[in-house]
């Protein structure tokens, strides 16, 4: 089985990104701007942004092949729904759903929401 290249799995990950962003159904300037500095980060082009930004609804999340892209995956969804300083219940079972799909247990993920609590404060 041939692997992923670098720039793919980071296309993935932003996509990824994007799905949870928008999973209540709008996008807060905040969030934009994650996305935007996660975009830049990545080496990701304008196209591909706006082809993602444009095509939301048909992007499916991604699960990387590896642990530690399945993590960072995590805490950067994490991260984004503390933008605003909290996980809402709604954001957090987001955080679970994906959590699950990425085969990291609830304990994993609230031990990255505490860790990212910490790391904001």
């Amino acid at each position: 089985m041939m692997s992923k290249n670098n720039r793919q799995i980071k296309l993935e990950h932003f996509h990824n990104l994007i799905v949870v962003a928008y999973a209540d159904g709008r996008l807060e300037e905040i969030e934009q701007e994650f996305l935007s500095d996660k975009a830049e980060e990545y080496g990701i082009s304008k196209e591909d942004i706006q082809y993602a930004f444009a095509n939301v609804d048909d992007l499916q999340f991604q699960i990387p092949m590896n642990n530690v892209d399945r993590e960072d995956q995590l805490s950067d969804v994490v991260f984004m729904t503390m933008v605003d300083g909290e996980v809402h219940d709604k954001e957090y079972e987001i955080c679970l759903k994906i959590a699950e799909k990425l085969d990291l247990n609830k304990e994993y993920l609230d031990h990255i929401i505490e860790l990212t609590k910490k790391l904001s404060s």
